[in-house]
């Protein structure tokens, strides 16, 4: 009797034991099903062809230039490593460009709506993250120089494609729900406007919200 009273007693205690831990693992496995993101954004952008915007000008590409703007994004997380992910941004730049002994005001506008999958590799506090996004984008490059009665440029909408990643820390960690900082977001983000191709080189840092 004492016998079968100790093993249900060690049956007891397994099952209570078992109660405590599982949950515990799952919670501490438990990943943000949703993650929105917003944040400040610098991008390098190259490769405009002056003949595309002003006709006439020559096959001269335009030097690289940096332009200031946002960057949000939505992620939907099914599991752990694996998600799909929305991509929004814009940037803008108003700078003035040498051209022949002249300057010439260069005005942009570009907004992007990109979609892709995303990766993700999950610590207690880290995330660690790759993407890859394809959808459209939108620019408005106006020209101004000295001798023009009007600004030149052009309005398009074209594809664009994209690769990056970040990396992501969790300020308040709360299960699914928390806060996170993200110091560092670099995307590389590939265009055609103007008949030409450009190259964005997107840097953003910001903050992430986990429902």
């Amino acid at each position: 009797m004492n016998c079968e009273k100790e093993k249900g007693v060690r049956k007891t205690l397994w099952m209570i034991h078992l109660a405590l831990v599982v949950p515990a693992v799952a919670c501490a496995q438990e990943n943000p099903r949703f993650e929105a993101f917003g944040g400040y954004s610098y991008g390098m952008v190259w490769g405009y062809v002056a003949g595309q915007i002003v006709p006439g000008s020559g096959d001269a590409t335009f030097p690289r230039f940096g332009s200031n703007g946002w960057t949000g994004s939505v992620a939907f997380n099914p599991t752990r490593l694996i998600g799909a992910e929305v991509f929004v941004g814009g940037l803008y730049t108003n700078l003035k460009m040498p051209s022949g002994g002249t300057e010439i005001d260069l005005n942009m506008h570009e907004r992007s709506l990109l979609f892709g999958p995303r990766f993700s590799y999950r610590s207690d506090r880290w995330t660690l993250f790759a993407h890859g996004l394809f959808g459209e984008a939108h620019a408005t490059v106006a020209l101004t120089e000295p001798e023009a009665l009007t600004p030149l440029g052009f309005v398009e909408t074209k594809l664009a494609m994209g690769v990056g990643g970040g990396l992501e820390f969790t300020v308040a960690p709360g299960g699914r729900r928390g806060i996170g900082f993200r110091p560092m977001q670099l995307d590389w983000i590939r265009t055609s406007f103007a008949g030409t191709h450009q190259g964005i080189l997107w840097l953003s840092t910001g903050v992430v919200f986990h429902f």
